[in-house]
């Protein structure tokens, strides 16, 4: 009778310690409420990756960008910068870096998180979302983007696409 009733009080007080438990659980910690955006690349010599939002009625403008320096390595590296927090974007340029010495990089991924949604650009999908300028080539010897100088300038980026911007348009309207 007294084991009944011992294992009886052990599980009502381990019932009600879930249930507690439960009841205190908000929203996922892991879950960012600001976009952030992935790049996974290969960056031989040591430079800086910026990536520019954009902003409905506002132009492109270092105010509205986040770097981040990346030292050099043959390793397949994965950076994710945050944007701040409250913004609605319109669109997203990724500056590929500053370093002119820097003359082919390797790209498998660049992908734009917001909450629980995202543009996912891995393994090489981004290619669908984003369009090199003139100063990215691809190099099917290299099997990756070459950087060049273009009249004595340096400014290789990948900029947002039009499916892109539908996609992004699209980010946090699900119902919650």
């Amino acid at each position: 009778m007294k084991t009944k009733l011992l294992l009886g009080a052990f599980i009502l007080f381990f019932s009600l310690n879930s249930c507690k438990n439960e009841i205190g659980k908000e929203a996922d910690p892991l879950v960012k409420d600001n976009f952030s955006v992935v790049i996974e690349g290969v960056f031989e010599k040591n430079d800086k990756l910026q990536v520019f939002y954009l902003i409905d009625g506002q132009e492109w403008s270092e105010e509205n960008s986040v770097a981040q320096a990346i030292y050099a390595s043959k390793d397949m590296q994965k950076i994710e910068l945050d944007f701040p927090k409250n913004i609605k974007l319109k669109n997203v340029r990724v500056d590929l870096g500053f370093n002119p010495t820097q003359s082919y990089v390797t790209i498998k991924n660049i992908s734009l998180k917001y909450k629980d949604e995202i543009i996912d650009g891995d393994l090489e999908n981004y290619i669908l979302y984003f369009t090199p300028n003139e100063f990215v080539t691809w190099d099917p010897n290299y099997f990756g983007y070459k950087l060049s100088s273009i009249n004595d300038q340096y400014d290789p980026f990948m900029l947002g696409n039009e499916l892109f911007m539908d996609k992004l348009a699209m980010m946090g309207q699900k119902k919650e």
